[in-house]
């Protein structure tokens, strides 16, 4: 074995190698410490160069890595147990193992008092004592997660002392200002909630694919544990996908369909009723599958998954990024599990003309002689038309304008923008995914174990998105979406689906590839035709049974109003 000068030796000036010529260089560099410096001075090097697990380099980045206190505060026991650390830092890593810790730190203890250093009755309380392991917040920085990533991934490429020890540059995605403004909205927003409330925000270049933006959780300090990658039921935050095949098939954002019961028979023998959030699980008419996108419409996302079919939608989804999903009938609903850096990078496809980019977060690796040991770039493919990424994107723009389910977000952010809201089952998890046209960003608020918020998408998750997209457009601009000139726009009635007229109530723009628009004047709001319309809509509910229409009635306007008088 070497002794603790070869082992400082090794350390300060030399890699971790096997071979005789690097034995050599360790034995002369010991013999020059041993020349100029004393034991104790040697000790003390050797203490502020060895490794103690957690990237902590050192005994004082050690004490604050594991006690959140400089090494002169420690207790006896404290110090003990980081003594006994750099025998197999991993193995005892008090954060992933305690009991294995506190068992070395009783045998450091225990050689002190055979030693002499320390008596029983100090071993003892020392044993005793209670440990509370907690990182230093100062250590952190702005971006503590997206450093841990960062970290994490090159220690175990490169190994730990070449990351901490070998003068090595790393290049990365992450904007700093961005990165301020995503803590600035995040903690001004969950700072009503519980302390145990936890989120994730994750921002993406979506003409690249570099994470600009990204936090793990609430206090880096009490958790590192990122849940920017954690999978989690994204709710209606996956009905986009199932809209963008339904684009693929010729389906327009015009074409409607019924809002009503429905009972699925599932393969083994269950069945299955869509129902909608709130007070109606129906509604008991139309929507267009744009005002579907708006309101977030469950049952008629269903049925058009089923139209589709799930194992098309499945095979759609994948295409985002989504492997391996079950084909079942609910995938609008977000039965599924997803990240949210998946989601992110999954919504950057619309805002980027259908194409699809991986996410990225270090660029460049250089060591210490100016070698590039890793140059990175993302990689991208087409997985969707233009036109479709650009009719989901005018389809989620309603999501955000009155009428749609995060409408007041633009009370917060006022830029070019579109997105969606989701809430998974039982309350346990609020999402908001949405984008602009330059960055793409995805918030999750939940709790770790999965325990219910009481929460919606759009009251908690979106505004630290609109809080956070604000601040991005005031630095990087606020163009608009980029239309394809096969592209048009018109206003349609949302009751009928067809070309609105100035009688029409509720009008919306939408996308249209050019010959796929409606051809028709909404029938409904023709001047004198209201009165027909609304009691052709009467009498298609009685007890909730539809009536057929014949085209050739023949009844006069008298008889017809008395009909709907008996409906009345």
């Amino acid at each position: 074995g070497s002794t603790i000068t070869q082992q400082t030796a090794k350390n300060l000036f030399l890699t971790n190698e096997r071979t005789l010529v690097r034995k050599i260089k360790e034995l002369f560099y010991a013999l020059e410490l041993e020349r100029v410096y004393s034991k104790d001075e040697i000790l003390t090097l050797y203490c502020n160069t060895i490794y103690f697990g957690e990237g902590a380099y050192g005994i004082e980045v050690a004490a604050r890595t594991f006690f959140a206190k400089s090494a002169s505060d420690l207790t006896l026991a404290e110090s003990a147990l980081l003594a006994g650390l750099p025998q197999w830092p991993s193995n005892y890593n008090p954060y992933k193992n305690p009991d294995l810790a506190q068992k070395r730190q009783k045998a450091v203890l225990q050689r002190m008092l055979a030693e002499g250093f320390i008596s029983e009755e100090v071993m003892e309380e020392a044993i005793n004592e209670e440990l509370e392991f907690k990182r230093s917040s100062y250590i952190t920085g702005d971006a503590p997660y997206f450093i841990n990533l960062v970290k994490e991934y090159l220690s175990s490429k490169y190994g730990e002392r070449m990351v901490y020890q070998g003068g090595l540059k790393i290049y990365t995605t992450l904007d700093l200002d961005m990165q301020r403004a995503a803590n600035e909205s995040f903690n001004e927003v969950l700072k009503n909630y519980p302390e145990d409330l936890q989120g994730a925000l994750v921002a993406v270049d979506v003409s690249n694919g570099h994470i600009r933006s990204l936090i793990g959780g609430r206090d880096f300090a009490t958790s590192n544990y990122n849940r920017v990658f954690a999978k989690r039921q994204p709710g209606s935050t996956f009905k986009p996908f199932i809209y963008s095949l339904a684009i693929d098939y010729g389906y327009t954002s015009a074409d409607r369909l019924m809002c009503e019961e429905i009972v699925f028979e599932l393969p083994n023998g269950d069945e299955y009723r869509p129902t909608d959030y709130g007070n109606e699980p129906y509604h008991w008419r139309d929507f267009t599958l744009k005002e579907a996108m708006m309101k977030s419409d469950n049952v008629v996302s269903v049925m058009l998954n089923s139209i589709l079919g799930p194992e098309n939608t499945s095979e759609h989804s994948a295409k985002f990024g989504f492997f391996n999903l079950k084909p079942i009938l609910s995938l609008p609903l977000g039965s599924i599990e997803a990240s949210p850096l998946q989601m992110a990078a999954a919504y950057s496809v619309f805002a980027n003309a259908g194409i699809y980019t991986e996410p990225l977060y270090i660029l460049k690796v250089v060591d210490r002689n100016g070698k590039v040991l890793e140059e990175n770039r993302s990689q991208q493919r087409q997985i969707i038309s233009p036109e479709n990424a650009y009719i989901i994107t005018n389809m989620l723009q309603g999501v955000l304008v009155p009428g749609g389910t995060g409408s007041r977000l633009r009370n917060i952010f006022t830029g070019p923008a579109a997105g969606k809201t989701g809430t998974s089952d039982d309350f346990k998890d609020a999402w908001f995914v949405g984008y602009s046209p330059s960055i793409s960003c995805a918030v999750w608020v939940g709790y770790d174990k999965g325990k219910s918020t009481n929460l919606v998408g759009g009251a908690v998750a979106g505004p630290i998105w609109a809080g956070f997209m604000q601040a991005a457009a005031n630095k990087l601009g606020r163009s608009d979406f980029t239309k394809p000139d096969n592209i048009n726009l018109i206003n349609i009635c949302l009751e009928s689906g067809q070309i609105a007229t100035e009688s029409c109530p509720n009008i919306v723009d939408m996308a249209f590839i050019n010959g796929t628009e409606p051809s028709n004047i909404c029938y409904y709001h023709l001047p004198n035709n209201r009165w027909f319309w609304d009691m052709i809509n009467n009498l298609t509910s009685i007890d909730n049974e539809y009536l057929d229409i014949e085209s050739d009635i023949e009844s006069t306007r008298e008889e017809l109003e008395y009909a709907d008088g008996l409906d009345s």
